[in-house]
């Protein structure tokens, strides 16, 4: 009698076969599967395969409708299982597979299989002395696929099995004390002083796509080597880094799964699930093929629900297209979009700002790099358009340095004025000073917003000096009305000019928003690429004039508060 196909078989053919809707990376991941079935340096551990999911399926949900329900794993995720530990080198019998890549939508079930998985290599791999580690770029969201592995243990009703761990939750740490073995989190923003001596049998990392650069994922590469069989297991979904390890790690799996790596990626595995170019995004067919588990726990009406908000607001839609259909975006079209950018520039004669009724946003830096002011100009008589007029200042020393780290051409603005260097290594304010006073002399300055965390020594020589200055407090609640009304105005592009300034442009094309459950958008500057101090003050502009023009009327009362 002929052996029962494996489910991860069964799957691979149902979806080379068209009877499962897959997008190319899937496709590609199950040819890749059958067609290693044939080679003879590996053959599939049927019975390790089994083992795995069954060890995972053993454990039970804890949250929303199916808590205390035994959990059932998917197709998708048996296919991962399966592959992960079911593919040996026939020679060895070891693991053929040290890394894996899986990229996954949200709500797809990938939090719980890997905290399964993590698990699993922490106390039924057969490792001795096992240690485990679940990481990411910070230490709390390092916690959250710890936490999931300490609760599936809490939540067991095998008495005899929960009874082999010890829990502990400050230092956080799961011991297996059968093996001597250990599972706990790690922080990018912790490793300083955690990842000498590491020694993993196990890394599971997660959301792999804000991790910005490989410094953190070579440390933790670099201690695998003393395993005979370990696993880097990485799952994520997509994200904004396009430079980042996320990024780079789903570009390998592409070149493998075309067969472009020239059998280097032998040991590695990795699946992709998205849509293909062309595909219409309002189409049901489209969400299922990013989402194994549409249907199941990606509920359809939540998605449309999405697809009609993402029509009227680019935050939403950004958020579809990453995090629910796991398409990568460019961050420098993340959220101004630079082409619309470059249309709001209007040919026009500064002199003729002179006179004009205009609002300041002011972002300090605190001792080096940019400060910026960005004088707003609504539309009134001789203006047809809202009109920037920015400055930018940075300590002279800090200009020859970051043109020669970061390649971004400080020294040729300041050559042509579109920074102005102070001298030595920290901001003069000085310089700010006297530009603000001149420009009131010149415009018939309203108003000048500003964040008093670091401005009270140039502030209070302003007010003595007659100046009008509005604290502008940059928490989301207060921002995010102006940072939209900003987005609208570039989005609709006929009317704003910003004069084309290098500096506000390098500017916008670096800002990354963070949008709350709310829908509100604040510019991120810990995790924009570089340099967004212009647009701060620009917003901060914006709404200053917004709230003195309108009374708060385009969006609501946001706040401002005069000094």
């Amino acid at each position: 009698m002929p052996p029962v196909e494996h489910v991860a078989e069964t799957y691979a053919r149902e979806v080379t076969g068209g009877a499962r809707l897959a997008c190319q990376w899937v496709r590609l991941a199950c040819e890749r599967f059958l067609r290693d079935l044939k080679r003879k340096d590996i053959r599939f551990d049927v019975a390790a395969a089994d083992r795995a999911i069954a060890f995972i399926e053993s454990f039970r949900h804890y949250k929303g409708e199916w808590a205390g329900q035994r959990m059932k794993l998917e197709a998708w995720q048996k296919f991962v299982i399966g592959n992960i530990f079911g593919w040996k080198w026939s020679a060895s019998g070891l693991r053929r597979f040290k890394y894996a890549h899986v990229e996954v939508p949200r709500k797809n079930g990938k939090t719980l299989l890997a905290a399964g998985i993590s698990l699993y290599m922490l106390c039924a791999d057969g490792e001795g002395g096992a240690e485990v580690y679940n990481a990411a770029t910070k230490k709390d969201q390092a916690m959250i696929l710890h936490k999931d592995a300490r609760v599936l243990i809490e939540k067991s009703k095998d008495p005899d099995f929960k009874a082999a761990f010890s829990i502990r939750k400050n230092p956080p740490i799961i011991e297996y004390e059968a093996a001597d073995s250990y599972m706990r989190p790690l922080g990018r923003d912790t490793e300083g002083d955690t990842t000498d001596g590491l020694n993993p049998h196990a890394i599971i990392a997660d959301e792999t796509h804000a991790w910005a650069t490989e410094g953190f994922w070579n440390v933790l590469n670099s201690a695998l080597g003393a395993r005979s069989q370990p696993l880097f297991l990485m799952i994520t979904t997509a994200g904004y880094r396009l430079s980042g390890v996320g990024r780079q790690h789903s570009l390998i799996v592409q070149r493998i799964l075309r067969q472009e790596d020239g059998g280097e990626g032998d040991d590695y595995f990795g699946i992709i699930y998205t849509i293909d170019e062309g595909d219409n995004i309002e189409e049901p067919l489209t969400w299922a093929k990013a989402n194994p588990l549409y249907g199941i726990t990606v509920n359809e009406k939540k998605f449309r629900s999405q697809i009609a908000l993402a029509k009227a607001n680019p935050a939403i839609n950004r958020e579809l297209k990453t995090k629910w259909l796991n398409l990568w975006i460019n961050q420098a079209s993340l959220w101004l979009d630079s082409d619309k950018w470059l249309h709001c520039k209007l040919e026009f004669d500064k002199e003729q700002l002179a006179g004009k009724r205009c609002y300041g946003g002011l972002d300090l830096a605190i001792t080096r790099d940019l400060s910026a002011l960005v004088w707003v100009f609504p539309p009134q008589e001789g203006i047809e358009r809202w009109t920037f007029l920015p400055y930018f200042w940075c300590p002279a020393e800090d200009i020859v340095t970051r043109s020669k780290r970061d390649k971004v051409p400080y020294q040729t603005w300041a050559e042509k004025g579109f920074i102005i260097p102070t001298p030595g290594e920290v901001m003069d304010q000085g310089y700010i000073h006297r530009q603000i006073l001149e420009d009131c002399g010149r415009y018939d300055v309203q108003a000048v917003g500003y964040d008093k965390t670091y401005a009270a020594s140039l502030i209070n020589p302003l007010v003595e000096q007659g100046v009008n200055m509005m604290s502008f407090s940059q928490g989301i609640m207060t921002i995010s009305p102006y940072a939209k009304e900003l987005e609208r105005l570039v989005i609709e592009g006929t009317n704003l000019n910003h004069f084309g300034h290098p500096v506000l442009a390098w500017n916008a094309g670096n800002v990354v928003v963070h949008m709350d459950a709310n829908g509100n958008i604040k510019p991120d500057k810990k995790n924009s690429e570089d340099r967004i101090d212009g647009i701060i003050a620009a917003i901060m502009g914006l709404g200053v004039a917004i709230e003195t023009e309108y009374g708060g009327s385009l969006a609501g009362d946001w706040g401002c508060t005069v000094l």
